[in-house]
């Protein structure tokens, strides 16, 4: 009873500690409270998914006044910005100064008389360099053309589409909850990791080692700051995410904090590992670095992670970030189902628990 009483006073000196150096740096509580937020707008503001102001060119004959309704409707859209073409003028050149993105050519004859014949013969030209513009490119013109030609074809065409859980298509609702994962990871990691790689390079780890101090109390005194600073800033995206740019909260709210401290205590855990190996600050931030550019990678933030090679999936099991990214949007935008968020939930306990594990091992190399 008397060595727990005494932990926990040495623990507790720790913590006040790494409060004390942390907080009293201006520059870290900018890091830590402001640089997140800065962030969390940036990608929300600045990045978006859909592509708009495509420019595109047309190639027609003036008299086809179906043609002429077609460009209406894709002035109309808002996603193309129309670059008036001269007749002959060289299209080829113009993509390759990147003047176009895409032209539309129609027939020479008018449309009314081709479809006389059955054949309405449209080429999209698309500059291919920027397969995702180019894929966008297509999508949007083969919608527009459906619903000009709805119910002028024969058969007549019929699309009825519906978008579940986001039927607006609006990009930060797909954006943010990846980024908060981002960004919190980005905190906790490179912090805890430089923590302990901090008091190598001042030299003050060896005055702390020859003190009675156990290695569960040295990373118990060195995480847990960090795993109450990683909820704060956690807590404060949240907020900032459903109060300012209004993405809907549609699951519990205890799930999400639970969800919160399971993610906050498996970064903090691998920052602690990285910290083990590290000998200065500068390669604590080069590891984290490292660590954080494969785990965005694969976490399906930007990218969707089911193309990922077999051989290559275990990697993502060991990714918190990937656990974090699909319990925040299942539980802001499906309300997802309490069993599929606890089975995330556990395997972030898993894998900080098995981060610590071998942080606690590490520790007790370098103390024997």
């Amino acid at each position: 009873m008397n060595n727990l009483y005494k932990s926990f006073f040495t623990i507790r000196g720790f913590i006040k500690k790494e409060f004390s150096q942390i907080l009293r740096d201006t520059k870290m509580r900018i890091v830590l409270f402001v640089l997140p937020i800065v962030q969390l707008v940036v990608f929300a503001v600045a990045i978006s998914t859909e592509v708009k102001n495509i420019k595109i060119g047309f190639q027609y004959n003036v008299s086809d006044s179906e043609f002429v309704q077609v460009i209406e409707h894709i002035e109309k859209s808002g996603w193309f910005k129309i670059v008036p073409l001269g007749f002959g003028e060289d299209i080829a050149l113009k993509m390759k100064n990147g003047d176009l993105d895409a032209v539309l050519i129609a027939p020479l004859e008018k449309m009314s008389v081709d479809r006389e014949r059955d054949n309405l013969g449209y080429q999209l030209v698309i500059d291919g360099t920027n397969l995702i513009r180019a894929q966008s490119v297509e999508r949007y013109i083969n919608t527009i053309l459906s619903n000009k030609l709805m119910g002028q074809t024969s058969p007549p065409l019929s699309l009825n589409v519906r978008t579940l859980y986001n039927p607006e298509m609006r990009s930060p609702y797909f954006l943010i909850p990846g980024t908060m994962a981002m960004i919190v990871g980005l905190v906790t990691v490179l912090l805890t990791s430089m923590s302990l790689s901090r008091e190598k390079e001042m030299g003050t780890l060896e005055m702390i080692l020859v003190s009675p101090i156990s290695s569960i109390e040295l990373i118990l005194g060195k995480t847990i700051p960090f795993l109450i600073l990683g909820i704060i800033n956690a807590i404060t995206i949240l907020f900032f995410a459903i109060v300012i740019f209004r993405v809907p909260m549609n699951g519990s709210y205890l799930l999400l904090g639970l969800s919160v401290f399971a993610f906050v205590f498996s970064t903090v855990n691998v920052g602690t590992f990285i910290s083990t190996f590290a000998k200065n600050q500068q390669q604590a931030m080069l590891g984290g670095f490292i660590f954080l550019f494969v785990a965005n990678l694969l976490a399906g933030i930007m990218f969707p992670i089911d193309n990922i090679p077999i051989f290559m999936k275990w990697l993502v099991n060991l990714n918190p970030l990937k656990f974090y990214v699909e319990i925040l949007r299942g539980l802001m935008l499906k309300d997802a189902s309490s069993s599929f968020v606890i089975q995330n939930i556990l395997a972030l306990f898993a894998i900080g628990s098995g981060f610590a594990y071998l942080s606690y091992r590490r520790m007790q190399e370098y103390l024997s």
